[in-house]
């Protein structure tokens, strides 16, 4: 027969705390994001400054112009529908031609990946021009400018941002 279990014994002394371990090495920085934009709505196009004949430039997807020589001074920004995806602009660009305030908004053109190369113009008008042959349809903007990094901070070719917003 089994006799009956006898109480538990006293705890033990705890130990001395072992030495604290090397401290490793600290990893490498990562990269600097890329900056964000302006807001509003974001299109990627790519800036044409060749000089153009008449009142309908020859554009084409993804393509933007201003009507002067030093981008600051422009009067117009003629844009094509299509951006350099192939996205459609003009549901966004009805939007801002319906809002009745003297100034219907504000676009932000800024080189990609660099964004301080840029101008900011008010937007006072919109006009969609449809074209039965290619180039496809455009938008021409009545803009004024209200401040930029230099008088002509884009170069021919040029991968632009432009944002709209209202």
């Amino acid at each position: 027969i089994t006799g009956h279990t006898g109480p538990q014994g006293a705890t033990g002394h705890t130990g001395p705390q072992g030495a604290t371990g090397h401290t490793g090495s600290q990893g490498i920085q990562g990269v600097t994001g890329q900056d964000g934009n302006f807001g509003g709505a974001t299109f990627d196009y790519t800036i044409d400054t060749t000089s153009f004949s008449g009142t309908v430039p020859p554009l084409g997807a993804g393509i933007f112009r201003l009507n002067t020589a030093t981008q600051y001074f422009a009067t117009s920004l003629f844009i094509d529908s299509l951006d350099d995806n192939g996205n459609s602009i003009t549901s966004f660009m009805n939007t801002i031609s319906s809002v009745s305030s003297t100034i219907k908004g504000f676009v932000r053109l800024t080189k990609k990946f660099d964004s301080s190369a840029f101008i900011l113009f008010s937007i006072q008008t919109l006009t969609y021009n449809t074209n039965p042959n290619p180039p496809p349809d455009w938008w021409t903007l009545t803009i004024s400018p209200l401040g930029s990094s230099t008088a002509n901070p884009f170069i021919n070719g040029d991968d632009v941002l432009t944002s709209f917003v209202t």
